[in-house]
């Protein structure tokens, strides 16, 4: 080491405004760029599972329950429709 870097070492200069950028307030304030892109791709992420997961939730299909007797005359099967026929 030389001879001038001996002098500093141990010494703690006192943090004055000049030194001093900018202050920031919040969640996350004073990280990096890099953290607040981190951030914002997790919540991104968990808003899109949120979604992803209401969607599949309401298309889930639910096997059909037939209740009761059927009416009269009816056979259990739908028509069968002819081609060309108009549908209703």
């Amino acid at each position: 080491m030389s001879e001038e870097a001996e002098p500093r070492r141990g010494q703690h200069h006192a943090l004055r405004p000049e030194h001093v950028r900018a202050v920031r307030l919040g969640h996350g304030a004073n990280c990096s760029s890099i953290g607040s892109v981190v951030d914002a791709l997790f919540a991104s992420a968990v808003v899109g599972a949120a979604v992803f997961a209401a969607v599949v939730a309401a298309m889930k299909k639910e096997p059909v329950t037939v209740v009761g007797e059927p009416p009269p005359g009816a056979k259990g099967e739908a028509p069968k429709e002819e081609p060309g026929a108009p549908r209703p």
